[in-house]
C-alpha cells in the first residue's frame, strides 16, 4: 500500500495538475449549443449519452445504494442514480461551472430527491472523503489527473468503498490507439489520402512548427493531431493503456476487470480492439468476502 503523507508530498512537488479555470461553461455545454435550456431539456426527458448510459449499465445500481461520482460535470450521473433509488449521491468537481450545472440539474427533480444529493467543489489532491459508498462514478477524469493526484484518489476510494462497493471507469483516448492503432488504419488509406491532397485546388498546409518527420506525418494523416477532438492538449495530461490502469489498480490490491472498445467497423479497429481500442472501461472492487459468497 503506498503511504498517503508521501503521495501528497509528491503531488506538492512534483505535479502540474490541469487547472479548474480550463473547464469553462462551453466544456460542458458544447454538445447542446452551449445552452443549459437544451441540456435540461434533454435530461429531464429521459436522454443519456451513450457513453454514461453504459456507465451506469455496468454499476448494476440497486436501490438504497450510496453513489459517488468523482468529476460529476454536469451532473446526469447523480440525476439517474436519484431516479434509480440510491439513498444518497454525491458529485465532486472542482470546476465552478460544472457544479453550477449540475445543480440546476438535480432542482429538477422533487423535493424529496433533491434532500439525498449533495456536491462538492473540491481539489482531488485535497480530497477526504468522509462516508463508504457502493458505486464510484470515475468517467472521464483518470486522463485529467497526474499520476500523483491518481494514487492519491484511488487511496481514498479503497478505504472508503463499502464490502459491496465498486468502481466504474471509462477513460479514453487509450495511448495505445493513439500510439499503434491510428497510424496503422491511416498508413492503409495513404494513396487514397494523397490523391484526395492533389485533387484539392489549395495546398494542404500541416501544423505549424514541429519536426520535418511529424509535418509528413500530418500530411498523410498518421499523426494524430489532438486538436481534431474537441479537447485541449492541456486537459489530458494522463492518458493511460490497459497496461498502465492495470499496475495501478494492482498497487492497491483491488480486484477489477480491464477491457478495450472500438465501435468502428473497420477491419484493423475488430483485429486491434482488444488492446488498442480507443475506449477504456474498467470494474474495480475490494477484494471482499461479500463477492466470494
Amino acid at each position: 500500500m503506498l503511504n498517503i503523507d508521501n503521495l501528497k508530498n509528491k503531488m506538492s512537488k512534483t505535479s502540474k495538475p490541469v487547472k479548474s479555470d480550463i473547464y469553462k461553461k462551453h466544456y460542458y455545454l458544447k454538445a447542446f449549443g452551449d445552452s443549459l435550456d437544451e441540456y435540461l431539456k434533454s435530461l429531464t426527458s429521459g436522454n443519456l449519452d451513450n457513453r454514461f448510459a453504459e456507465v451506469f449499465r455496468l454499476a448494476g445500481l440497486k436501490e438504497g445504494e450510496r453513489v459517488l461520482d468523482i468529476g460529476c460535470g454536469r451532473g446526469e450521473l447523480l440525476y439517474f442514480s436519484l431516479l434509480k433509488g440510491a439513498s444518497s449521491v454525491v458529485g465532486i468537481d472542482y470546476s465552478e461551472a460544472a457544479l453550477s450545472i449540475a445543480k440546476k440539474a438535480i432542482k429538477t427533480l422533487p423535493k424529496d430527491l433533491q434532500d439525498k444529493a449533495r456536491l462538492l467543489r473540491q481539489d482531488i489532491s485535497l480530497l477526504k472523503l468522509e462516508d463508504k459508498y457502493d458505486c464510484c462514478f470515475l468517467t472521464d477524469v483518470v486522463e485529467h489527473l497526474t499520476q500523483s493526484q491518481l494514487e492519491y484518489l484511488f487511496s481514498e476510494l479503497k478505504e472508503h468503498l463499502s464490502e459491496r462497493g465498486r468502481i466504474i471507469i471509462h477513460t479514453a483516448p487509450n495511448i495505445n490507439w493513439i500510439r499503434f492503432e491510428y497510424p496503422l488504419k491511416r498508413f492503409f488509406t495513404i494513396p487514397a489520402t494523397i490523391i484526395k491532397r492533389l485533387r484539392k485546388k489549395k495546398s494542404y498546409s500541416p501544423p505549424e512548427g514541429g519536426s520535418f518527420l511529424k509535418r509528413i506525418l500530418s500530411y498523410l494523416d498518421l499523426y494524430y493531431r489532438r486538436d481534431y477532438y474537441n479537447y485541449s492538449p492541456h486537459m489530458h495530461i494522463n492518458e493511460q493503456s490497459p497496461a498502465s490502469l492495470k499496475r495501478l489498480l494492482k498497487s492497491f490490491d483491488f480486484d477489477f476487470k480491464i477491457w478495450c472498445e472500438d465501435g468502428s467497423s473497420n477491419i484493423i479497429s475488430i483485429i486491434c480492439k482488444r488492446f488498442w481500442g480507443p475506449d477504456i472501461w474498467a470494474i474495480v472492487r475490494k477484494k471482499s468476502e461479500y463477492y466470494k459468497r
